[in-house]
Parts: structure tokens; sequence; C-alpha cells
């Protein structure tokens, strides 16, 4: 059996084969841009509109909420895992999330286990006798980050715009 390894980084540990952790759902929510905070505006009485600063862009922090699947080989083994993973999550500091498949990191920390689902042990296929848990763990970017590297100007004849 192929076991997912080389997918998901956490601060360069492979979540597979340091915590037995897989990610089946969520990191698509990466891939959308933060929402955009307010402008600096002003609304003078006596003229139509409003007075907005569009010189910067300024982003707000996002969340992103992913399904995780944990799979330990005994009882021992899983609470090995899971107390190593919750602990490491929790350090001071932004963590490094790697996404392998986006070829992008992103600096998150922790929130909060919306959801946690032991299961029971696996009876049945190739991992029978093991136990699985499911839980989904939110993480914050606090501070997006926008790759510029690949932003294009234009004048109105389509023409690049070197600067």
């Amino acid at each position: 059996m192929a076991y997912p390894t080389g997918q998901y980084y956490m601060d360069g540990a492979d979540l597979w084969l340091v915590y037995g952790i897989t990610i089946s759902a969520g990191s698509d929510d990466l891939l959308k841009p933060p929402a955009r905070k307010d402008s600096i505006s002003h609304d003078w009485e006596d003229e139509n509109g409003i007075d907005i600063d569009l010189s910067r862009v300024y982003l707000q922090s996002r969340e992103v909420t992913l399904q995780c699947n944990l799979l330990a080989d005994s009882e021992v083994d899983f609470w090995n895992k899971y107390n190593s993973f919750f602990a490491m999550l929790i350090k001071p500091d932004l963590r490094r999330l790697e996404v392998s498949e986006l070829s992008k990191s992103f600096y998150v920390y922790y929130k909060e286990f919306p959801s946690f689902t032991r299961y029971t042990r696996i009876k049945k296929g190739p991992n029978a006798g093991k136990i699985a848990a499911q839980f989904q763990v939110t993480l914050v970017e606090a501070e997006p980050q926008i790759d510029s590297s690949n932003v294009y100007v234009i004048d109105e004849m389509n023409r690049f715009i070197i600067t």
C-alpha cells in the first residue's frame, strides 16, 4: 500500500511520516484570496460619493479548517502521535504549513479543533487492527501574502509595461 508521504509538511516535518496524519479536505480554501480590508475613506457632507484612499491594499487574516485523518498502529502509538501533533501546533510563533501540490507555504497558527471523532479499530483491509481518528483543525493565516512575481501591468492597448 502506498502511503501519502510528501504531501503536507508542518515546520518541515512530513505530517504522514511523523504524525500519521493525512489531510482529506479543506486545503482548497488556501487558494481563495483573503478578503480585503476597508480602505481609509471619508464621506464629505458637501461632495458626492466618498473620498477613498486606494493607493494601498491591505488584506484580512483568514481561517482555514482542514479535515484530518490520523492512523496509528496501536493505542500507545495513537496517543504519542496525537499528543506530539497537538504539542507542535500550540508552540509559540507561527507554523509553516507546506502544501506540495500547491508548491507553496503558508504561515499559520493554531486556533481550535472544531470536531474530533475517534473510530473503533479498523476491522478489514490492509490497515486491519490499526486505530483511526478523524478531526478538523482550524488554522489562522495572520498575515496573508500575495505573490506579486507574476503580476503584469499592461496599457490600454494590452502591451506589457516594464516598471
